[in-house]
């Protein structure tokens, strides 16, 4: 099935045929079918597939909530994580090239 079919199906099923209403109304169920029906799906009519968090989500996650209870701002608490993801990251990088063999002449 199509978004649009999708739309059409949740528009049709939300209008009382029984009830008279205004061009507007009209347009403020169509909106609002529209709005419902492309959210979880691709404009194939398929399921959307949430991705995985990356490295950088599940450190910043974790960052804020150990710094949390710090009593400062989420601004500053962001600033503070990205911070430290930057240390770790190039902490990381060089732990990366200490391991990575030598090449010699």
């Amino acid at each position: 099935m199509t978004t649009t079919q999708q739309i059409i199906n949740k528009f049709v099923s939300s209008v009382d045929v029984n009830k008279t209403y205004t061009t507007a109304e009209l347009v403020s169920l169509l909106k609002s079918a529209t709005k419902t029906g492309n959210k979880k799906t691709t404009a194939n009519g398929e399921p959307k597939v949430k991705k995985a968090p990356s490295e950088y989500n599940i450190f910043i996650q974790k960052q804020m909530e150990l710094l949390k209870n710090n009593g400062t701002s989420p601004k500053d608490r962001m600033r503070e994580a990205t911070s430290n993801w930057n240390k770790y990251k190039e902490q990381k990088q060089q732990e990366a090239k200490s391991e990575s063999p030598v090449e010699s002449d």
